[in-house]
């Protein structure tokens, strides 16, 4: 088979996913409101988008991606299109496709070593912090304690303490901010680090039976460490860019407020379509035409 030959296979392949994706998007996808805005995309279409990226590489997951995000809006418009959401769809898939090239071939105990470490190492961190601001009198109603004084000298606290309370003592509404750091530097570590340990469990239990079937890398976690990693990179971005550009009310919130449900939900949806996705590679590896196009 030549290489152009190829090329057109795959733009055919990915254009049917495309469609698949597009028809999924419209009909049976839906918002979920944050703060009064359609802040969260809720539906199955992703799954088909991304598939490009981890067959044929970052090029289709780029383009592919790209045009998912346009003529979906075309298809179904909601709010202002904005082409700088375009770009970041096109670096999503391109960044998925890139980390599923790099590590697909990599060793899966030592990325669960990795993981393993990286999670116990958040809980820790987030254990300490909260153990650093409770030894140094700093929680959610420090502000209120005080009773309109002004903030004494924070020279006698721990560094994690003495940082928030710099860092929210001068702002509108200095209590709404410490609690959401606090919830930031605690909680939202500690979290992360319990869901790491999860991924790992799950691994351990379904990897074994979807690969003995459908999957060929004897561990799903390197598809869900690129799958996260792209999911989280996407979702970051288009925070950024629709509270500084499109969603005034969202600038009035510390950032991390407004990020973390959204980071949340996009982190547990990726996780349940990378299964469907690894499953979805095991029946295009088993096609005789499909296995020469995939990388």
């Amino acid at each position: 088979m030549s290489l152009q030959s190829m090329h057109l296979r795959r733009l055919v392949v990915s254009a049917v996913f495309l469609a698949v994706a597009l028809t999924l998007r419209v009909f049976f996808s839906f918002y979920i409101p944050l703060f009064g805005e359609a802040g969260m995309r809720i539906g199955v279409h992703s799954i088909f988008s991304i598939m490009p990226a981890v067959l044929f590489g970052p090029l289709f997951g780029g383009i592919t991606s790209g045009l998912s995000d346009v003529l979906g809006f075309m298809l179904r418009p909601s709010g202002t299109y904005l082409p700088l959401m375009t770009v970041i769809a096109v670096g999503g898939g391109v960044v998925r496709g890139a980390l599923w090239l790099f590590l697909r071939k990599r060793d899966a105990r030592k990325l669960r070593i990795v993981v393993g470490v990286f999670a116990i190492s958040m809980i820790i961190f987030g254990a300490a912090n909260w153990l650093m601001l409770r030894l140094s009198g700093v929680g959610a109603g420090f502000y209120c304690d005080l009773g309109g004084c002004e903030v004494g000298d924070t020279s006698d606290m721990y560094f994690i303490a003495r940082w928030l309370v710099e860092r929210t003592m001068a702002v509108s509404d200095p209590t709404a901010m410490l609690t959401s750091m606090i919830t930031v530097v605690t909680i939202g570590p500690i979290g992360a680090g319990f869901f790491g340990l999860l991924l790992l469990i799950l691994d351990l239990i379904l990897s074994e039976k979807l690969s003995k079937e459908h999957y060929e890398h004897g561990s799903i976690m390197p598809l869900l460490l690129a799958m996260l990693i792209g999911a989280w990179f996407v979702n970051t971005l288009n925070t950024i860019v629709l509270r500084e550009m499109m969603i005034v009310s969202w600038q009035l919130l510390p950032f991390a407020v407004v990020w973390l449900p959204r980071i949340i939900e996009a982190t547990i949806s990726t996780t349940v379509y990378t299964y469907f996705v690894a499953f979805l590679m095991g029946v295009c590896k088993r096609q005789r035409t499909m296995k020469p196009l995939i990388r």
